[in-house]
């Protein structure tokens, strides 16, 4: 016969921990490196800041703009949020397909331009300027098709809430503009400066609602509560499942 102690009998259960796997916002992770980016590149194209060249930008571009909006928007996909995972993966897309235009594809163009130009007898100059005009109208044609992506999510963006919305518009306007410079662009590859830096400041403007957009996701998320209002526009869904 086995004896069983009086501890062993009253020891109590050993409780069984159980981990569970949480994706955070990841709005707030993409939108701060889109945030940034359209900061960045507002302040130049708008002349507020001289940044020489522009290629110390790629820099931000290529890692916070491209690759961290890219995997945020895996990570939202993975939690189940398809808006939030397509634009983010997008527009990743954009920034990483800005960085190897700048570095790569548009000097490529321009130098094929201007070959092709002198090796038709044009001087110099007049082959410089063909290479910059080819390049102001591949930008042109590259930015249309990115026009209608926008367009597309800013439509969709109506069942969000008025931050995103204002993103969204503001981000259409600014594509319409730059689509203009570049399109309307000089014989010499010279872009409409005033429409040029136009699009420059309501590329600052896109980039404060944005920097907005991280923040109350951030603080939100934080407090638990709505410090920062984003205005949602979509209020049926939240009130069936709130009464569910």
């Amino acid at each position: 016969m086995t004896e069983v102690s009086l501890h062993d009998a009253q020891s109590p259960p050993v409780p069984t921990v159980t981990t569970t796997s949480h994706i955070g916002h990841a709005t707030a992770v993409g939108a701060a490196g889109f945030a940034w980016c359209s900061l960045i590149l507002g302040l130049h194209t708008a002349g507020i800041i001289d940044a020489a060249d522009g290629t110390i930008i790629l820099a931000g571009t290529f890692f916070y703009g491209g690759l961290v909006q890219l995997v945020a928007g895996f990570f939202a996909l993975a939690s189940g949020a398809t808006f939030a995972a397509a634009f983010l993966t997008a527009y990743g897309a954009f920034w990483l397909g800005y960085t190897v235009i700048e570095f790569w594809a548009a000097p490529h163009i321009a130098g094929a331009a201007a070959a092709a130009a002198k090796a038709g007898g044009a001087s110099a100059e007049a082959s410089a300027a063909a290479g910059g005009h080819a390049v102001m109208q591949s930008l042109g044609l590259f930015l249309i098709g990115w026009l209608v992506v926008t367009l597309v999510f800013g439509i969709a963006s109506l069942g969000t809430n008025a931050v995103i919305v204002s993103a969204f518009s503001l981000l259409t306007l600014t594509i319409v503009l730059l689509v203009t410079a570049y399109l309307g662009a000089s014989s010499a590859g010279v872009p409409s400066d005033s429409v040029l830096k136009t699009a420059g400041y309501v590329e600052i403007v896109l980039a404060a609602v944005a920097f907005y957009l991280v923040l109350a996701e951030l603080t939100n998320d934080i407090r638990g509560r709505d410090v920062f209002p984003l205005f949602a526009l979509n209020r049926a869904p939240q009130a069936a499942a709130q009464a569910a």
